[in-house]
């Protein structure tokens, strides 16, 4: 193949699939307007569950609940399965209980948790009620564990057996299993059902039908405890590089697994959650489509940076009368500068802390080693952003000069330019302290380190550096 053939093609098959989710989506537009049921029907047999749901997003309400009522109860699970949070909570607050029932029947128990979890308790367990007796109780097991917790998201289809148990009786329950769940492996316990070790399904296959588990496993499984924070169970399984991980009660006994597709599924969420955060929003905003609620959240981030912010305000007053009007006039040009460097400065650093906390890659143990990196960053840039603020001011500060000519101007500017260098290196240095402090404080406390992020950090930067500027022009340039 040519060289970039394989490029080439990657890009053209991309191309062509979105072309074809384009298509079918204009196709389905124009069967609901103006085709009847059994044209609907008919095209949506022929469609992929994903391509179904991706065009939902995309519909009202009234060509939502068409299309639900034309898929068989299998394929309109796994449609709503596939949607985003805030469009399915929609979906299922406009369903009534006998269609809820019909497509919570047809998902995985911990599916039909997500699904259930979007209704109040009275609800739920209506729907429970009128479910099979077994699904019944693993989905409603399922709904005792908190959203974001490990129980939460796991699957209590598990294939376990003891330890003297051989590798034909795996098979058999292997054969026995929900054929649509993925299994990796076969978990060995006790007969107290604590788990002692597992077999990947690959040796177990290779193995003689009379071999005992026990004789193949590993000793060692990877697992976490039911009530463990999802965050955390995404860094034991990335630090161990194993493919699902084995959940147990505080009494070692397995009760569940969670797959990597749970765990996909975790990481965007996470990785997400830190992002709205740290641009001060919630990701619950996002949890229905109502803008109310979303400027509601948006306006509960916003109004405390707000009125912190008078904190700026009252430090200038404040500072005032302690200068004459022209001066007092000059070192105000630079607030914006040295206010938004601190804060942009807070948000670098803080930004690499949080993501250190979802990866794994910084821990509570490891705390000196990022004061030690972040501190000598900040203590390189400090001077050099420093020099760079003296520099600026003192080449354009006869510029700006202009501006205060009614009132005789300020003869001086060196020290200005002096008080403007050595303020920027105390905000590039406070905000090295905050960037620092407020997700490892936050963290200890035990709250989201995001919420350090963003509008809090660059508020508080704010605040600081124009106090330390204000201090240093009073001792500097007056």
């Amino acid at each position: 193949m040519p060289t970039g053939g394989v490029g080439h093609f990657v890009e053209r098959r991309g191309q062509t699939m979105k072309s074809e989710r384009e298509t079918f989506h204009s196709q389905l537009v124009e069967t609901l307007e103006d085709q009847g049921d059994a044209d609907l029907t008919h095209l949506l047999e022929a469609a992929q569950a994903a391509d179904i749901a991706e065009s939902f997003e995309l519909l009202d309400d009234e060509d939502r609940s068409k299309i639900l009522f034309a898929l068989p109860p299998h394929t309109a699970a796994e449609v709503v399965v596939m949607l985003d949070e805030a469009v399915r909570s929609d979906v299922v607050d406009d369903l009534d209980t006998e269609s809820l029932t019909e497509i919570v029947s047809e998902l995985q128990p911990d599916d039909a948790a997500d699904v259930l979890g979007e209704l109040d308790e009275k609800e739920a367990g209506e729907i429970l009620g009128h479910l099979e007796a077994e699904q019944s109780e693993k989905v409603g097991g399922l709904l005792e564990y908190e959203e974001s917790t490990a129980g939460g998201i796991m699957t209590p289809d598990v294939v376990a057996l003891e330890a003297n148990a051989t590798v034909a009786d795996a098979v058999e329950q292997v054969r026995q299993a929900n054929p649509e769940e993925d299994l990796h492996e076969v978990y060995i316990v006790d007969a107290g059902r604590k788990l002692v070790g597992l077999v990947p399904l690959r040796r177990m296959v290779t193995a003689m039908p009379t071999t005992k588990l026990i004789d193949i496993s590993d000793g060692d499984p990877i697992s976490v405890y039911a009530d463990e924070d999802q965050e955390a169970v995404v860094q034991i399984i990335r630090k161990y590089d194993v493919t699902e991980a084995a959940v147990v009660d505080r009494d070692d006994r397995l009760i569940g697994r969670i797959t990597h597709d749970d765990l996909l599924d975790v990481a965007e969420e996470e990785a997400a959650e830190d992002l709205y955060r740290m641009a001060g929003t919630d990701a619950a905003e996002l949890e229905t489509s109502s803008i109310l609620n979303a400027a509601r959240i948006r306006l509960m981030w916003l109004l405390p940076c707000m009125i912190g912010m008078l904190g700026t305000a009252c430090i200038l007053r404040m500072a005032e009368p302690r200068f004459d009007l022209p001066l007092f006039a000059a070192l105000i040009l630079f607030v914006p500068m040295i206010g938004a460097m601190g804060g942009n400065s807070g948000i670098q650093i803080s930004t690499i802390i949080v993501r250190g906390f979802a990866t794994g890659d910084i821990g509570s143990t490891r705390l000196g080693r990022a004061v030690a990196r972040e501190g000598r960053i900040a203590i390189l840039m400090a001077p050099a952003l420093g020099i760079a603020a003296w520099l600026l001011v003192s080449l354009f500060f006869p510029v700006f000069q202009s501006f205060f000519s009614t009132s005789g101007g300020v003869t001086d500017h060196h020290r200005v330019a002096i008080a403007v260098g050595t303020a920027m290196m105390a905000a590039i240095l406070s905000a090295a302290v905050l960037g620092i402090g407020l997700p490892f404080s936050f963290r200890k406390l035990g709250f989201d380190p995001a919420i350090a992020s963003g509008p809090l950090v660059t508020t508080l930067n704010d605040v600081i550096s124009v106090f330390v500027y204000m201090m240093l022009a009073y001792a500097i340039a007056t």
